[in-house]
């Protein structure tokens, strides 16, 4: 089952969207109002790193697919 779920593309969906959930939790946890002052470039970073698993997946689940039709 697990094995069939990775190589879905609700994986990297879910992973995507996890991110960016978690990225608005760090966001308010930290305190910080982005309608107060803008985004840093630290937190710009940190939220490529919890989105960017995702796209990898996509990217990774894209490929794989494009194989397969060979």
């Amino acid at each position: 089952m697990t094995q069939g779920f990775r190589k879905s593309i609700l994986f990297p969906i879910t992973l995507m969207f996890a991110g960016v959930a978690a990225f608005f939790l760090f966001l308010f946890v930290t305190g910080h109002d982005p309608d107060e002052k803008p985004l840093t470039m630290i937190h710009w970073i940190i939220g490529g790193a919890l989105i960017g698993p995702g796209f990898g997946y996509l990217i990774q689940w894209r490929r794989d697919r494009d194989r397969s039709k060979l």
